[in-house]
């Protein structure tokens, strides 16, 4: 069953003590929606990744993903953020049409990995890969 968490972005060298979100949070305002745009040339094409450095031992441009207080925490650095921020863009970018080019294909998805390592579970008892899904309707 889908969890609606909210999402915290964070670069790796804030080190931030992710246990203590839940006394943050309850410090924070309500906020107010915010609408950014990063250009183009911020992602990478698909083909232009060299997905085999992500399986030697000293690569350390991994997604690290946690949970507190109803927030998922996805830490990396700039690279793991480009390079996974590409197959997000595609789910925006392709997603909404293709349940109209595709009918009954079920759904448009993209996973995030923590690593390439066949782990199932990450620190917080996170899973290791995050299946995004876009839906039409919710």
């Amino acid at each position: 069953m889908p969890v609606s968490l909210d999402l915290v972005l964070a670069h790796h060298s804030l080190q931030f003590p992710i246990a203590s979100w839940k006394r943050v949070r309850a410090r924070l305002g309500t906020g107010r929606a915010h609408t950014t745009a990063t250009p183009d040339q911020d992602f990478p094409d698909g083909a232009a990744i060299d997905h085999q450095r992500w399986y030697h031992r000293t690569y350390r441009d991994h997604l690290g993903f946690d949970i507190a207080a109803h927030t998922l925490f996805v830490v990396g650095s700039p690279t793991a953020f480009r390079e996974h921020g590409a197959a997000l863009r595609d789910l925006t970018e392709r997603a909404p049409a293709h349940t109209h080019r595709h009918p009954g294909s079920g759904h448009y998805c993209v996973e995030l990995a923590s690593g390439p390592w066949t782990t199932a579970r990450t620190r917080g008892n996170v899973p290791a890969r995050l299946h995004i899904q876009y839906c039409d309707t919710w």
